[in-house]
């Protein structure tokens, strides 16, 4: 079994093994509350007995009490105090058992249907009186208005810690669970990125070494024309070096860069950046297109900085082309801001993949074929450089239709 298999393997057993937990936590709750339900049943049940034999010993001395009870006709005044004393004397040993909880009753020779109940639903408490009088069939009826918030009331401390640990070990499981996924996920783009450190690197290691050892062996020979062309070499190869290292020096930094800011054309800056591609485009029977509608801007930023973004993007915009690259490169201005939309006609990204492309070391696959070369960078330093000028950078894409992305930066900045 893989790594990988392993992994989630545990973690389907550990999310099983929580559900039995908080399955068997549910049912100890609904065990608690019947068998709260049940000892206050009880309770009930001994108090009316204890009421039952105190009634029972009454009966004999007073006519009032009898005759109420087997419902034979008695004044108005005895019936009050009869109903008072019966009250008495529930309420009296009720007290005695710690029931102190507001009832109703009554004296009835009616017969009761009881109801099937839910846990802690309403019921009534039957106390029979047969054997006290000569007439059978006599009961008392007593109900409680407020038994289920009694009960509710005697588990509320269990019921609330029972709920929390539930909730807490299901929320800290998710929680869990995602930084799992987003670790996982850094250490496949971290592995990514070193591989593909170690291939960019090199190459242009090799030529430099390889430049340089020509230099060497036609040392005593070699004209001037060829020393130049291989210096130009270990020139290049060596800028690249330097390219890459810085870019991943800015990106690893947290810190913002320190430059002084300037007034600076963003068209001017957009059309220059471009002309530097224009060799690498012709090669490639490609162009760019501008369409510079923008009537302000003029922005008070780092020219640098705006360099590295334009570069980025039509060099991405240049890799990522299958046939000749079109690249139409356009500004507009709306409220207080300007929006620029680089767009070309390259194999453009999956969904799946859209929400991904600014994050750091993330490069969108290209199959198992190294043809697209860099280190998942670019688009991150280019999103810190706009959110450094308050502005944002957004990607729409869909497969084999081209990319456009379309900075809105406001003008805030705007210098004149």
């Amino acid at each position: 079994m893989k790594k990988i298999d392993r992994q989630g393997f545990l973690a389907i057993t550990t999310f099983i093994a929580l559900i039995v937990l908080m399955v068997i936590q549910v049912n100890w709750l609904f065990n608690a509350a019947r068998l709260e339900e049940q000892n206050f049943n009880q309770t009930v049940a001994k108090a009316l007995n204890e009421s039952r034999e105190e009634i029972g010993s009454r009966v004999p001395v007073c006519n009032n009490m009898k005759n109420y009870l087997c419902g034979h006709p008695c004044q108005a005044t005895a019936k009050k105090k009869t109903i008072d004393e019966i009250d008495s004397i529930i309420r009296s040993n009720l007290n005695n058992y710690q029931i102190e909880l507001g009832y109703k009753f009554e004296i009835t020779d009616s017969a009761y249907v009881a109801k099937d109940s839910k846990l802690f639903g309403s019921r009534c408490y039957l106390q029979s009186l047969n054997g006290l009088l000569e007439k059978d069939g006599i009961q008392i009826r007593l109900e409680f208005p407020a038994r289920k918030q009694f009960l509710l009331a005697q588990m509320k401390g269990s019921f609330l810690l029972a709920i929390f640990s539930v909730l807490f070990v299901m929320v800290s499981f998710i929680v869990t669970f995602r930084m799992f996924k987003k670790e996982r996920l850094i250490v496949k783009q971290t592995s990514d990125f070193i591989n593909n450190m170690v291939h960019e690197f090199q190459t242009p290691l090799s030529n430099i070494r390889l430049a340089a050892s020509l230099i060497k062996k036609k040392e005593g020979v070699i004209n001037d024309e060829k020393v130049m062309e291989y210096t130009t070499v270990i020139l290049k190869e060596n800028q690249k070096l330097e390219n890459h290292v810085v870019n991943i020096l800015k990106v690893s930094c947290g810190n913002e860069n320190d430059c002084s800011l300037e007034s600076v054309d963003i068209h001017q800056v957009i059309v220059e950046t471009g002309g530097e591609f224009k060799t690498r485009l012709d090669a490639l029977n490609g162009k760019i297109e501008y369409n510079l509608d923008a009537k302000h801007h003029t922005l008070n930023v780092a020219a640098d900085h705006f360099v590295l973004i334009f570069s980025n993007l039509i060099d991405n915009a240049i890799k990522y082309s299958a046939s000749a690259p079109l690249i139409t490169i356009s500004t507009i201005n709306r409220r207080n801001s300007i929006e620029i939309g680089v767009k070309d006609n390259g194999i453009g990204i999956e969904t799946k993949d859209l929400s991904m492309v600014f994050e750091k070391y993330y490069r969108v696959s290209t199959g198992n074929v190294h043809n697209v070369k860099g280190f998942g960078l670019g688009l991150t330093y280019v999103k810190k450089l706009i959110e450094q000028y308050k502005g944002k950078i957004e990607v729409l894409s869909s497969k084999n239709s081209g990319t456009l992305f379309t900075i809105t930066l406001p003008l805030e900045n705007e210098k004149n």
